[in-house]
């Protein structure tokens, strides 16, 4: 999907204060999206390239985890699967 797509099936969840922080571009994708991370007041929301939504509470506690193929140590916080937040394409 392209931003546009993302951006349009964003705004028709109407979702009071739901507002996209970035949106990442594959690097050889054609102007194709891979992920887009977005927030409300209280939850931040992550959607894949399929629009299927992911989301976590803003309060929740920062966690540890080991990067895949690193090895490296990251910090963030845990996603849950959010069906509510799934984008609708037309």
């Amino acid at each position: 999907m392209r931003t546009g797509d993302f951006e349009k099936a964003i705004e028709t969840l109407c979702v009071h204060g739901l507002e996209i922080d970035e949106i990442k571009m594959k690097a050889n994708g054609g102007g194709q999206v891979w992920q887009v991370n977005g927030h409300t007041d209280t939850l931040t929301v992550v959607w894949d390239d399929s629009g299927r939504a992911y989301s976590t509470p803003k309060d929740q506690a920062v966690e540890t985890f080991i990067k895949m193929g690193s090895g490296k140590a990251v910090e963030g916080r845990r996603l849950k699967r959010d069906a509510e937040f799934d984008l609708k394409f037309e």
